[in-house]
């Protein structure tokens, strides 16, 4: 106060000065025949916030208001006015000091709102770009996947004609080389009948000498006949066999191809609803954030009209209730720093727990899936990785997906089989209601 008054000392008297004067007004008009109660003496000073303070949480609007609000002593009696002016002077150059504090920091909260409007709008404008790029790349991808699906439709209809005309020259180069069979075939069939007709003028000669030559081959022959025959059904039924061998595993392999496929497919499908449902819940969280700005602003420039239409019972009010907010405030803290502990240790101890049970669940499984594998023989020391997604039922919900073998492809087939024929598996715990997540797991067979 002394380093004020020597610094400018025109303009803290001329303060003075005017203060003065509105006391003087205030002792005139209220009437001082009884003594004031000491709980209605004085009037509190508190801060009432600018528009960007307002945003703040009530318990920060309280610490605030309690650290600026003056120690302001009640009103004492006219007793002594010398010694009241005294006291009213240096009280008031005090509010004229803290009201010029106040101001600096209103405008600075003012500059700090406006910044944070900015900055929320550029927010806006980047959300808004992002949706737009997202839109365009969407619009690509289905202008590629129409321009793919045109392609694919005229190399099939390359591939039926170019079909269409090697059929046509196959079938003339067919009917060229009949003829030429049917010509050689006649020329054959004429030499063979003069070499017959030669032949039997000589075999006519040794025919009885040969006779029984003739018949002892004749029974030499049929024997061996008898015994290729048999070899020759043999043979057909283990190749019968082995076609139907063959047929099934064909089948089987694309079955499995398909199933994937169809896994594939749906796993796209979902990510691009989930796209679609990123964008909508951006733009209706935006939505809600300038909701929230907007009734920010105005409950502050309600806060601001109130501020001018208050009274003296009103400041009082405010004193006595930021006085026991600023208590409760503090009880309520310390209490919700004990929940929070607690609360962080009960969370950190259900998940051990849970991840503890997923790990036995998962070896059970494994041991479940072992003792109904049967490796082929020779794979000693070869490994592979499989992932899988049970349901809460132990069935696989999501394909069979072998990440890496090191095994033969026999090998590999007997791990999928061995998962195959091992459902339903054992069910997930239900005490900890594992999702999808939880439910993946991947297992090394080796």
């Amino acid at each position: 106060m002394i380093k004020l008054l020597l610094k400018h000392p025109t303009a803290v008297i001329g303060a003075l000065l005017f203060h003065v004067l509105i006391i003087a007004l205030f002792v005139l008009s209220f009437n001082w025949t009884e003594k004031p109660k000491e709980v209605e003496a004085g009037i509190p000073v508190s801060i009432i916030l600018p528009d960007a303070e307002a945003l703040e949480t009530p318990s920060n609007v309280a610490s605030k208001e309690l650290e600026n609000t003056p120690n302001i002593e009640p009103p004492k009696t006219l007793e002594n006015t010398e010694t009241l002016q005294i006291e009213e002077e240096q009280r008031l150059a005090a509010i004229a000091t803290n009201e010029a504090a106040k101001k600096v920091k209103q405008l600075k909260l003012k500059r700090d709102a406006e910044q944070k409007l900015k900055k929320q709008k550029f927010e806006k404008e980047q959300i808004a770009k992002k949706i737009k790029e997202e839109k365009l790349k969407l619009a690509k991808l289905e202008e590629k996947k129409i321009k793919e699906q045109k392609e694919a439709k005229q190399r099939t209809k390359d591939r039926a004609k170019k079909k269409k005309q090697e059929a046509k020259v196959e079938k003339e180069n067919k009917k060229k080389a009949e003829q030429k069979k049917i010509a050689k075939q006649k020329a054959r069939d004429e030499k063979k009948r003069l070499a017959k007709k030669e032949a039997k003028k000589r075999a006519k000669k040794k025919r009885l000498e040969e006779d029984k030559a003739e018949k002892r081959r004749v029974e030499k022959l049929a024997k061996k006949k008898k015994e290729k025959a048999k070899k020759r059904a043999e043979k057909k039924k283990a190749e019968e066999q082995k076609e139907r061998e063959e047929a099934e595993k064909i089948a089987k392999a694309k079955a499995i191809k398909d199933k994937a496929e169809k896994a594939e497919a749906d796993k796209k499908a979902k990510e691009k609803r989930e796209k679609q449902a990123a964008i909508a819940k951006a733009r209706k969280e935006q939505a809600e954030k300038d909701a929230a700005i907007k009734a920010a602003r105005n409950k502050a420039e309600k806060a601001a009209a109130d501020k001018l239409a208050a009274k003296k019972a009103e400041y009082h009010r405010k004193w006595r209730e930021a006085q026991e907010k600023k208590k409760a405030d503090a009880a309520s803290a310390a209490a919700k720093k004990i929940a929070d502990a607690k609360a962080s240790a009960n969370k950190a101890s259900l998940q051990k727990a849970k991840r503890g049970a997923q790990i036995t669940w998962g070896s059970k499984i494994q041991r479940h899936v072992k003792r109904r594998w049967h490796p082929p023989p020779g794979t000693s020391g070869k490994s592979a990785k499989v992932k899988i997604t049970i349901s809460s039922s132990g069935f696989i919900s999501s394909g069979i997906k072998i990440l890496s073998c090191s095994g033969s492809d026999e090998f590999c087939a007997s791990v999928k089989d061995a998962f195959e024929r091992s459902e339903p598996l054992p069910r997930p715990p239900s005490k900890y209601n594992f999702d999808k997540s939880d439910r993946t797991i991947t297992f090394k067979m080796d």
